[in-house]
């Protein structure tokens, strides 16, 4: 998927997941991409990468989802960011369900647009339908 036919929520979105694709190598890896297209929609996600994905190791990091920094709505942003790396579908702790990692439970927080579109990155090979 070219970087020109896809959405983005702001400038700032659209310039963060370019630098992290290009900082990772990426622009083949339909999970990294839409890794990295999810973290660049909320201002706390981009700010904090570091505490969500390891550049040396090439891997994400599931302690992010406990730092104090994080929101209802980045919980959500990471969820699905997770998921769509690995299929990550919670239960990390006593704190999470599988439910939290479903579309009622990640969607609902203004951000459907986009975390649509983070889907379309992944699953590229399916770029054709209409949805």
């Amino acid at each position: 998927m070219i970087f020109d036919e896809m959405i983005f929520k702001d400038e700032k979105h659209k310039t963060f997941f370019k630098e992290q694709v290009e900082k990772t190598r990426s622009r083949n890896d339909p999970y990294r991409k839409a890794l990295f297209y999810v973290w660049g929609l909320t201002e706390e996600t981009r700010e904090n990468i570091e505490s969500l994905y390891n550049f040396k190791e090439k891997a994400i990091d599931f302690e992010g989802l406990n730092k104090s920094w994080q929101t209802g709505t980045t919980i959500k942003v990471c969820r699905l960011a997770f998921n769509l790396y690995n299929g990550l579908y919670g239960q990390q702790d006593e704190s999470e369900s599988a439910m939290d990692y479903t579309p009622y439970g990640i969607f609902d927080c203004g951000l459907i647009d986009y975390m649509l579109e983070a889907v379309k990155i992944r699953f590229e090979e399916y770029k054709g339908l209409p949805f």
